[in-house]
């Protein structure tokens, strides 16, 4: 059997009998990997404490290669994020950031951009208190890194560029369309060119710096409408951790 050293953040955590545990990881260099961690679950157990969802952790697992279910060996903390369990704002957003990677990231495929994705993600959500602007880069750069950025250059059927500061948006094909395009298809929202011009910077802006982009309240519910629909469009579902976020938005008005 195989022995695997790498960096993990742990994505989430199941009883899978009276002693043991059953987690996900979103590893470095593996992609998404589950193991069983035998007696996880006992009050004393050589891995308290370093498999709470969010951790980063060292980790060693073992097993035959390209099976499904690994062995946990052993996992260290290097960074808890402790602080984003005290703010249940902060809290349901990395919530949200490892539910979205557990639904869009497929077991055993390499993603080493995705996985510093995430770690730079829940490192600046340890830091930021501006949060919209990240919850927002984190939905759009999972889509980018998925092979389903949006085409927002020019229009997705003609490649002309749109005339009008108004740009008609297709979720079915992923990318604005021009007038001439926009009238013999479908139209699933229109934004405005401010907007258009905001989701091509959370592409580019540095992480750790992104809380300084202040959407203009006019402009912030357009942004996430799109960024979250694109997200919708391609899981098909709404995650159970998503309206929570807007609940604590509510209460933060």
């Amino acid at each position: 059997m195989a022995l695997y050293k790498t960096r993990a953040i742990v994505i989430k955590s199941f009883n899978l009998s009276e002693s043991d545990r059953l987690i996900t990881f979103m590893t470095e260099y593996h992609g998404k990997v589950k193991c069983v961690a035998k007696g996880a679950r006992k009050i004393k157990n050589r891995f308290w404490g370093a498999l709470e969802p969010m951790s980063f952790i060292n980790l060693i697992y073992f097993g035959k290669e390209h099976q499904s279910l690994f062995r946990l060996n052993n996992s260290d903390i290097i960074e808890s994020f402790h602080t984003i369990r005290d703010d249940f704002d902060k809290l349901y957003t990395g919530v949200y950031f490892i539910d979205l990677i557990d639904s869009m990231v497929l077991e055993g495929h390499p993603e080493k951009k995705i996985f510093g994705l995430l770690y730079q993600s829940l490192a600046a959500l340890d830091l930021q208190t501006e949060l919209e602007p990240l919850r927002r880069l984190f939905e759009i750069r999972l889509l980018s890194l998925s092979g389903y950025a949006p085409q927002l250059d020019h229009c997705v059927l003609c490649k002309n560029l749109p005339q009008y500061n108004m740009i008609p948006f297709s979720y079915a094909h992923n990318g604005i369309l021009c007038q001439t395009c926009s009238n013999r298809t479908r139209i699933d929202i229109q934004f405005s060119t401010g907007t258009k011009n905001y989701i091509k910077k959370l592409l580019d802006v540095d992480i750790r710096t992104c809380g300084r982009l202040k959407f203009p309240k006019t402009q912030a519910e357009e942004i996430g409408k799109v960024t979250h629909r694109l997200v919708l469009s391609h899981l098909g579902r709404e995650l159970k951790s998503y309206p929570f976020i807007k609940k604590m938005a509510e209460f933060s008005i």
